[in-house]
């Protein structure tokens, strides 16, 4: 399962099996509204809340 960093806390997040590219998650540490820019290589970015 890969792995990414949240870009807000550096907590490490698995990426789901199932996910792709343009999903969306929630850091389980920050509570940061995070979409997967990448699944390979995994890449989060944080979702404006503006």
């Amino acid at each position: 399962m890969a792995v990414s960093e949240c870009p807000e806390c550096t907590c490490h997040i698995p990426i789901p099996p199932d996910a792709s590219a343009g999903d969306f998650l929630e850091c389980p540490d920050c509570g940061a509204s995070l979409r997967i820019k990448s699944v390979f290589p995994p890449i989060f970015e944080k979702v404006s809340g503006d």
